[in-house]
């Protein structure tokens, strides 16, 4: 449904910090100020002005929608189609026990601080620390979630979404010396000191599925949850693909890459392939002893210590192939089309600096001379 066909909403002017009813007359968009920051005194002014403009009211007051409803139905309404769904499920756990029991209407800036707030409090509690961004992300799903039940009409209004500033991009990317530090620590059965004995004992389960996991990411330069929900009917090794979007999965702005497989990696994957049952096609590339890996984060932590490295996330894997093909010389828009950037505003803003020649043509297109002088030549001579 357009906007235009749509009753009166509310809409937050941040540069006013005041609530304003938007409507629509002859298709030019009108609005007025309700003189209130307060969402209920704000709704109020919105049901009169719809009672005196004869608008049709279909929606429902955010007074009255709940939140923990709203996250639900973006849950089983959107989220079950993207490719990430797991993540998204993550945040709405981390949202629903400070979320929850309020209103859409409790959503302003200073319900959001307080939120940032109260998720660093349980992080250090638990012994833990939380960054920013991951706050981030899960305000950035809250405000997903309220723009849907608002696009499938069941609110009045959307609500401000506030967030903390943006970090600067991490830079740790590994050396090629610090990846074969890595996958030797992988490959060798961890030995640690045992409690009751005080000897040294050495761990007889493989980890094999950490160094497939670390091969893996950095030849398709994929995020953790790609590489985890990879099933072999997503890989083709006659023509040498992987594609990295879910079979199903509702096609976004976020969509993922289709790579090619290097030849090093088209080695371990027929070997894999080899080891797994005849009908795998809904199975899992990388697995635990015939099991899908839900989580592979204290397994490679346990790996990055063993390696003698720091600052160091299965997130790091995908920063390191990136920034190995910038170093490369590779052009910024291949690699966005690599890493699933609809955009290469996002690449050059992290890897531009990692590429010595970037942005060398157009400065040598500048200086170049021609035998027609330009004009700004005609003015120096």
């Amino acid at each position: 449904m357009s906007k235009s066909n749509k009753g009166a909403y509310l809409k937050w002017i941040e540069a006013r910090q005041t609530w304003y009813i938007v409507w629509f007359e002859h298709g030019r968009e009108r609005k007025k100020s309700t003189g209130t920051r307060n969402r209920i005194e704000a709704d109020q002014a919105l049901s009169l002005h719809n009672i005196e403009k004869e608008q049709p009211v279909d929606t429902v007051s955010s007074t009255r929608r709940i939140l923990a409803d709203v996250l639900s139905a973006y849950a089983k309404e959107h989220a079950v189609h993207v490719a990430s769904a797991t993540t998204i499920g993550f945040n709405i756990k981390s949202l629903i026990p400070f979320w929850g029991h309020r209103t859409v209407a409790e959503v302003r800036p200073v319900t959001c601080r307080e939120y940032l707030a109260y998720r660093k409090k349980n992080a250090q509690n638990q012994g833990k620390t939380l960054s920013d961004a991951t706050v981030s992300r899960e305000l950035g799903v809250l405000a997903a979630a309220i723009r849907h039940d608002y696009k499938q009409g069941r609110l009045a209004a959307l609500a401000p979404i506030w967030k903390p500033a943006p970090s600067a991009p991490k830079d740790r990317w590994l050396t090629r010396e610090e990846v074969a530090h890595l996958l030797k620590a992988a490959r060798t059965k961890r030995r640690d000191d045992n409690k009751i004995t005080g000897r040294q004992r050495t761990h007889s389960f493989s980890r094999w599925h950490v160094s497939f996991y670390i091969l893996l990411a950095l030849y398709t330069a994929a995020r953790k949850e790609a590489i985890l929900t990879l099933t072999w009917s997503q890989v083709d090794l006659e023509k040498g693909i992987i594609d990295l979007n879910k079979q199903g999965a509702k096609i976004t702005n976020k969509r993922r890459a289709i790579v090619p497989i290097p030849r090093k990696l088209m080695t371990f994957l027929r070997i894999a392939k080899s080891r797994a049952p005849e009908n795998c096609a809904d199975k899992c590339v990388i697995d635990y002893f015939g099991k899908p890996i839900l989580r592979i984060d204290q397994s490679f932590r346990r790996v990055v210590a063993d390696a003698g490295l720091k600052n160091v996330t299965p997130h790091t894997l995908r920063h390191t192939a990136a920034t190995w093909m910038a170093q490369a010389g590779v052009s910024m828009w291949v690699i966005a089309k690599y890493l699933g950037h609809a955009s290469t505003r996002t690449t050059e803003r992290i890897y531009a600096h990692h590429n010595p020649d970037f942005l060398i043509e157009a400065k040598e297109a500048l200086e170049r001379r021609s035998v027609n002088k330009t004009p700004i030549q005609k003015l120096e001579m």
